[in-house]
């Protein structure tokens, strides 16, 4: 009989895990091209392989350069449009991915090099594969499941390049324009707790009310009303993930009664509290 060896086992601890792929998009945008913006619980990354578009990422607006790719994180609202009379070429791609490592990503730009340039490229495509085998295949098939540990090893992969990296930055739009839509989301966020009206929130920002829309919609296709009520829902989430009941949050975010914070949950998210809570569960 062998003797048993015992070996000192290293745990490997993971920066993030890719769980799945949602969309891949690499294209060639008109010089109109304009996309009126969403939100979704999901991360996305736009990378800009030629031309120039201005994005909006919640209060904050980006225009992104030849090279350049924002990261935008789940539940941040987003926009995106060509500018400088440019049709450009965009590569955009989606996924679920957890991880403590993810937090490096938020609120971030990234200038990329030449080997970074080609990972994009490559896990783009990967995606795409990964997409197109989940149709072609039974996703309990080899061929599925070769091409999506693919596509999440190369997202991965490319994360991990940029992880901790130098070239993050913030390449923020400077118009007077955007400074007050940012300081229009600013106060509303500020303010996410309270029951405000429009002309209300006008009157912290020190505008009127047909100035405050005016400003806010060169950058948000959501009305004033309706992206506050996007914040409160936003915080809601969050509360709901530490512990909190729903009677709670009504009461914390200023809503008139627990079943109108239930009826504007579901209908801002689609689900109740506490299916979107079993969702994440899963």
């Amino acid at each position: 009989m062998f003797p048993l060896t015992f070996y000192d086992m290293k745990e490997i601890r993971r920066l993030f895990n890719v769980r799945s792929v949602i969309t891949s998009i690499d294209a060639v945008r008109p010089k109109d091209f304009y996309f009126n913006g969403e939100m979704h619980d999901f991360w996305e990354v736009v990378f800009v392989l030629d031309g120039s578009v201005s994005a909006t990422a919640d209060e904050r607006v980006y225009m992104l350069i030849p090279g350049q790719v924002l990261f935008h994180k789940p539940l941040e609202f987003h926009r995106i449009w060509s500018t400088n009379d440019t049709s450009p070429h965009l590569i955009i791609f989606s996924f679920e991915v957890y991880g403590d490592g993810m937090r490096f990503f938020e609120n971030k730009l990234f200038t990329l090099n030449e080997e970074n340039i080609v990972k994009i490229k490559n896990t783009s495509m990967k995606i795409r594969e990964a997409l197109e085998a989940s149709v072609k295949f039974n996703k309990g098939s080899d061929e599925y499941i070769f091409a999506s540990h693919k596509a999440a090893n190369s997202i991965e992969d490319f994360l991990l390049d940029l992880y901790n990296t130098a070239s993050a930055k913030h390449n923020t739009y400077g118009s007077a324009d955007s400074e007050d839509y940012k300081k229009i989301v600013r106060v509303m966020h500020e303010n996410s707790e309270k029951n405000l009206s429009v002309s209300q929130i006008a009157m912290l920002c020190k505008m009127s009310v047909s100035s405050l829309k005016k400003k806010f919609s060169l950058f948000s296709d959501k009305g004033v009303g309706k992206y506050f009520m996007y914040l409160k829902m936003r915080k809601a989430i969050n509360m709901l993930c530490e512990g909190m009941n729903a009677t709670e949050i009504s009461d914390t975010l200023g809503f008139s009664s627990v079943n109108y914070f239930y009826s504007a949950f579901k209908r801002e998210i689609g689900l109740t509290p506490k299916e979107y809570l079993k969702q994440t569960k899963v």
